[in-house]
């Protein structure tokens, strides 16, 4: 099973409400769930960047893999919403998960299509980097 090697990002859980009824005069009843909880976990990340050799070129996904949103979207599309891999999780430890809604590629940040964000020689190849706007995936646990 693949591991989720996208450590740059700020997580969150959201757990479920649980089976609770409001009656009348404002009571309200809750019932012990009879399985584990669905937790969701919210990951935040601030930036991620395209790396293009030259212009016109398609779009690296080898290049800084951790950082770069192409190997982000091969993940995605080995996955989809249906295959489920290793999280590590900072409370839970490794945990396995599934993505919970369709990955939405985030847009290049920037004012002009096209506009480079500089460049970078992370293993002395000089790179076009293309950055992107902050986006969320959500993950669902599996029980």
């Amino acid at each position: 099973m693949e591991t989720f090697d996208f450590p740059y990002h700020s997580p969150n859980d959201e757990y479920p409400g649980g089976s609770t009824i409001k009656f009348g005069r404002g009571y309200r009843f809750a019932a012990r769930p009879l399985g584990p909880d669905e937790v969701i976990v919210h990951l935040n990340f601030p930036t991620m960047f395209f790396f293009q050799r030259y212009a016109g070129e398609p779009m690296l996904a080898d290049v800084v893999p951790q950082l770069n949103i192409r190997a982000l979207d091969e993940f995605y599309k080995r996955h989809r919403m249906f295959e489920p891999f290793n999280y590590p999780h900072p409370i839970l430890g490794t945990v396995i998960v599934r993505f919970n809604k369709p990955l939405i590629m985030p847009k290049k940040s920037g004012s002009s299509p096209g506009e480079v964000g500089g460049y970078r020689a992370p293993d002395g190849t000089a790179y076009r980097v293309h950055q992107v706007d902050p986006f969320d995936i959500e993950l669902l646990i599996q029980p």
